[in-house]
């Protein structure tokens, strides 16, 4: 992936591929991430969220507060969605590429890694 400085990419949706937290099998979990005019929300495992989004200078980024519905599903996707949650509120900043939207910490640590998603409903 080729790390391009500049904007969000603003009018997309992303599934998620990689997070942070080795606890936790992605590949048993669907999460996305939409990004609409300062908004971001998603399927996170069995919820769906919603809140803010603001990119400030230097790919810096803003998310949240988030809100999200209140529906209970299996023990292992809603641990699933509680660990996203978590990563979500540490995230600082951005990278992006041409496949591959990637948001990190303070310190530039990747947390969460998306790729476009192939069914954008």
């Amino acid at each position: 992936m080729a790390d391009s400085v500049g904007s969000l990419p603003w009018g997309t949706q992303w599934d998620l591929i990689r997070a942070a937290d080795p606890t936790v099998d992605w590949a048993t979990v669907h999460v996305t991430l939409g990004l609409q005019a300062g908004r971001a929300g998603g399927r996170s495992a069995v919820n769906r969220y919603f809140g803010t989004c603001r990119e400030l200078p230097g790919n810096r980024l803003e998310l949240g507060p988030f809100g999200m519905t209140m529906m209970a599903g299996p023990p292992e996707a809603m641990a699933a969605e509680t660990v996203y949650q978590g990563l979500l509120e540490q995230v600082r900043g951005f990278r992006v590429g041409d496949d591959e939207l990637v948001l990190v910490d303070e310190s530039g640590l990747e947390l969460l890694a998306f790729a476009p998603s192939v069914d954008p409903a």
